[in-house]
């Protein structure tokens, strides 16, 4: 879809790298990802296991401590720290990607994210998998020579652990939810989103507005008003929204009602909370 409009160069720079997954959301809205080069994926396991071995060994000093000062047994404090090496080392990164919603400290840094290859959000078991299949990949020798060559042998770069897990890493846009707000001038914005009722949208729904309306003005308004209406229609089927609006505009008023307007409402309420301190501050001084 989107592809049909981008630039020559830029088309044929990533069917060339062949670095970018084309992924339809259950909205049947087709979006790309950029998949994450090794390079990244390597620096951001490097990280990963700097942190494990710092957590190591804050965990080490403190079992050390409490032998010298607070005569825990030796044979007890080693069985600790060998119990806990194991599950820090099995575990802490399925952890840090199902809490962080597929990332881990070295991806956050590095700005990667693990998703499923349906474009969803990785749940628990995924992450488990993909982190316990991780020894079969750094074979032979811990030097990840089966997760490399798998990795050049399927499109979406993905480890042994990854084809069973069925997950892939991509580049994290940060298009929902860290991105920069966008903030519409025209009139017709507002007036249609105080016609929205109080609605709840789930999850992927807000993800795929947000994407959206980041990507609207890459698109020509003849595709752009296709785009918005499969997902419009299903919004005003499923929430009774005003029907006789244009797509594009009402996807635009519902954006600004969930994102613009209820950012600026918290941010007025957290000045509102400030204001009593600061009075009583002035008025001491």
């Amino acid at each position: 879809m989107i592809g049909e409009h981008m630039p020559s160069l830029y088309r044929n720079r990533t069917n060339q790298l062949d670095t970018v997954i084309r992924i339809v959301t259950p909205e049947n809205i087709a979006f790309t990802y950029q998949l994450a080069s090794l390079s990244q994926r390597a620096i951001a396991y490097c990280i990963d296991m700097m942190v494990l071995v710092f957590v190591e060994l804050l965990i080490g000093c403190l079992l050390l401590f409490m032998v010298s000062f607070l005569y825990l047994p030796s044979g007890f404090a080693v069985a600790i720290m060998f119990i806990t090496v194991f599950f820090l080392y099995w575990f802490l990164g399925a952890f840090f990607e199902t809490v962080w919603n597929g990332q881990t400290p070295g991806k956050r840094l590095l700005g990667i994210r693990v998703l499923s290859t349906q474009g969803q959000p990785i749940n628990s078991f995924q992450a488990v998998v993909r982190n316990v299949l991780r020894l079969a990949d750094l074979q032979p020798g811990m030097s990840g020579g089966i997760a490399f060559a798998n990795m050049l042998c399927n499109k979406r770069f993905q480890r042994f652990g990854d084809l069973l897990s069925g997950t892939m890493v991509i580049v994290d846009e940060n298009t929902y939810g860290r991105h920069e707000l966008v903030r519409f001038k025209h009139p017709d914005v507002f007036r249609v989103s105080e016609m929205l009722p109080p609605i709840a949208l789930a999850s992927e729904t807000l993800k795929a507005l947000a994407l959206y309306v980041h990507r609207r003005k890459a698109i020509s308004p003849r595709r752009r008003e296709h785009i918005a209406a499969i997902l419009a229609v299903q919004l005003i089927e499923r929430h009774g929204l005003p029907e006789k609006v244009n797509y594009d505009l009402l996807l635009c008023a519902v954006y600004h009602a969930h994102f613009v307007a209820m950012s600026d409402k918290e941010e007025a309420e957290e000045e509102s909370r400030h204001e009593p301190t600061q009075a009583v501050g002035a008025i001491r001084m």
